[in-house]
């Protein structure tokens, strides 16, 4: 098949359709938040999470920290590992959840080091584990938190067990839920840097389909 003939294809231009919408609100995000540091809703969320019994932030604490990508890496890895020996036909859409997952979480950061978007203050800092780091403590340290890197990974890996460990979804999905609401509720994040995040899984989340389709049909 040669190139024009592959870009008119159905599949292939029903993923860029799809994920187009996804793309422009992630972009009018990033406007909205170099005219205005904060967008309306951010504060009252944060102040709404900001009295809850203590025994949540301690649960919140230590859920989120299991998001951190020195923990989930090594598992998906392993996990990817399996696949990948099991099953030579999905070897490109692993590929894909893994290149995904790295140059996502480099542009996050890369959008945390250049975005004035100021992470919650002390007011909303609720994180009794705060300066306590049981894994490694290897981060980069940004003042900015658009968007939520905890959030995208979750994401991401729901869809990778949605994939290839269905019997888990709804325990993954669970336990994303949980993080997307405490990385708000410590003053690790604003809710619309949770929101961005999602916007960028739902741009990948067409592309996925499509490279999955194509597997099938070869």
């Amino acid at each position: 098949m040669n190139g024009s003939a592959a870009i008119e294809s159905p599949p292939l231009r029903r993923a860029l359709v799809s994920s187009l919408p996804f793309l422009f609100l992630f972009l009018g995000m990033i406007l909205l938040l170099l005219a205005h540091r904060t967008v309306l809703p951010d504060r009252a969320i944060s102040e709404a999470l900001s009295n809850l019994p203590t025994p949540f932030y301690y649960l919140w604490s230590i859920v989120c920290r299991s998001g951190n990508v020195e923990v989930e890496l090594p598992v998906l890895l392993f996990a990817g590992a399996i696949i990948w020996r099991r099953r030579g036909e999905d070897r490109p859409l692993l590929l894909f959840f893994f290149a995904a997952l790295f140059v996502g979480t480099l542009f996050e950061h890369l959008l945390k080091m250049n975005l004035p978007r100021y992470a919650p203050t002390g007011e909303f800092q609720h994180d009794p584990l705060n300066g306590w780091e049981i894994f490694f403590p290897a981060h980069f340290h940004v003042v900015s938190s658009f968007p939520s890197g905890h959030t995208f990974r979750v994401l991401l890996i729901l869809l990778f067990v949605d994939r290839y460990y269905p019997r888990f979804r709804f325990a993954v999905l669970a336990w994303a839920l949980l993080i997307m609401a405490g990385v708000v509720a410590l003053g690790w994040h604003w809710s619309s840097d949770v929101i961005g995040s999602v916007l960028l899984v739902l741009i990948l989340r067409p592309w996925i389909d499509f490279i999955a389709t194509h597997q099938q049909k070869n």
